[in-house]
């Protein structure tokens, strides 16, 4: 465990950082340890004297994260949290570009995880063909693959209106 740097050598870091001295020459001028600590001064993680929190500052180089020693079960979650944080800042900040409004952008990510999950299901279909020797399950209702959109919507109408009506048979064209 690291010492806590004082106020104003945490003060001082700051400065330096913000004048653009370099990270190596700020930790051995101020005798921080290392490179983690001044991340966490930069990070606001340690008080500057000032009587507030300090706010964290901005990196210099994007994606410049604080490595954090492996070991504990707390630091690996904090790790994870992180981890996961900097992915949905990623979704957001590519969602904003696109300029969609809020309910189309969680309407989009609302579509994309059902997306993947179809994937993995489609994927454990594979996996049991594979298993069954390459040999694919044919039900009785097996139908194949309708080859265009109008031809899918047809084939998704008829399948709905079956279902409504409690039987595998044909619904007449002129039924509905």
């Amino acid at each position: 465990m690291t010492e806590t740097p004082s106020p104003e050598r945490v003060a001082l870091a700051r400065r330096l950082y913000l004048e653009g001295e370099p990270v190596k020459a700020i930790v051995a001028k101020i005798e921080l340890g290392s490179t983690g600590s001044l991340y966490r001064c930069i990070d606001g993680d340690f008080p500057d004297g000032s009587g507030v929190k300090p706010a964290p500052l901005p990196r210099r180089h994007e994606g410049v994260r604080v490595r954090h020693r492996m070991g504990s079960r707390d630091a690996l979650i904090a790790r994870m949290w992180r981890t996961a944080e900097r992915q949905v800042e990623e979704i957001e900040k590519r969602f904003r570009a696109t300029g969609l409004d809020l309910d189309e952008r969680e309407s989009n990510a609302r579509t994309l995880a059902i997306v993947a999950k179809t994937l993995r299901e489609l994927a454990g279909f594979e996996e049991a063909k594979a298993a069954r020797g390459g040999k694919a399950h044919k039900d009785d209702d097996d139908e194949p693959a309708p080859r265009n959109i109008k031809d899918l919507r047809r084939a998704l109408t008829e399948k709905l209106e079956r279902f409504a009506a409690g039987t595998k048979k044909p619904v007449p064209e002129d039924a509905g």
